[in-house]
């Protein structure tokens, strides 16, 4: 599962320095809901699933006067050792630089509905 996942984010990074207008990759249910939040937060433009190839994602790059929206992709918890934060911690982390994606008892949220839902969750994912 978490492999797919973090194999996504490198493809979504090399395309991001590349410039491209969108990229290919192998998908999981994890990653489609990676994307939702990712496509809700306004970091990519959408995705679809390839119709010749159901396990294969198309990703829509999305940039701003030529620059990534996306700067910097980083994972903090790792498949060894998981990283939780409660909802005081995501308030003190998150910030108008930085959004965070989180796995959560309602699902993959980011930083911004998790203190409006006042929970926390395994910190998938740090964006900038």
């Amino acid at each position: 599962m978490q492999h797919s996942f973090w194999k996504m984010l490198s493809v979504i990074k090399n395309g991001l320095m590349v410039k491209k207008k969108s990229v290919i990759c192998y998908t999981k249910p994890i990653c489609i809901r990676v994307l939702k939040v990712l496509y809700k937060e306004g970091f990519v433009s959408g995705f679809r699933i390839l119709p010749n190839n159901p396990k294969k994602i198309e990703i829509y790059l999305k940039y701003s006067n030529g620059r990534p929206l996306i700067i910097n992709v980083t994972s903090l918890s790792k498949p060894g050792k998981k990283m939780y934060v409660s909802n005081n911690t995501i308030w003190k982390l998150s910030s108008a630089m930085y959004t965070l994606i989180l796995s959560t008892s309602k699902g993959v949220l980011s930083s911004n509905e998790c203190r409006l839902k006042n929970i926390g969750g395994e910190l998938l994912i740090v964006l900038r």
